[in-house]
């Protein structure tokens, strides 16, 4: 009886941080939209919350390299984050970008390029959030397939369209 009532919180648990997230992203949008049409962003608390176990000691990203701290703070969240998120997340954990040397209005864009550079370690999906590609083993063994695939192969499968949709040279 008791495993299955913590077995249901943990599912509420990660229901809830869901919907957290969800506020957040709403909240960014609402911000996004108003700064558009020249206005003052109404929500100055956008980071999602972090609830359960998850919650990031502020030291625990200091010292770290930018790459292991950004790792750690995926699997402790167990799902995608956008590059705002995960730099948010590694601010509440004392990482110091000040380390680095990317300038401050650079952030975002070097740190999302940096993740998207290390393909081995981050899996960029294609709503532009991060996740660790251990989590999508169909995605990461169809693509190893493709480069394992001779050059030859994938010109006969992506070929010349041209010829198979009756157009004429």
């Amino acid at each position: 009886m008791n495993d299955k009532l913590i077995s249901a919180v943990e599912v509420l648990l990660t229901q809830l941080q869901e919907q957290i997230q969800e506020v957040s992203e709403t909240k960014k949008t609402i911000n996004a939209l108003r700064r558009r049409m020249g206005q003052e962003p109404l929500f100055a608390d956008v980071a999602a919350e972090q609830i359960g176990s998850a919650s990031i000691r502020s030291d625990q990203f200091y010292g770290k390299s930018v790459l292991i701290a950004a790792r750690e703070f995926l699997e402790m969240r167990r799902r995608a984050c956008s590059a705002e998120d995960i730099i948010e997340g590694l601010k509440q954990g004392g990482f110091d970008f000040k380390a680095l040397t990317w300038k401050e209005g650079d952030r975002l864009r070097s740190f999302s390029m940096t993740l998207a550079k290390n393909s081995k370690m981050f899996h960029r999906l294609p709503n532009g959030t991060f996740g660790l590609p251990a989590w999508y083993p169909e995605v990461m063994n169809k693509r190893a397939e493709e480069k394992e695939r001779p050059e030859s192969d994938k010109d006969e499968k992506g070929g010349n369209d041209s010829q198979e949709s009756g157009e004429m040279a």
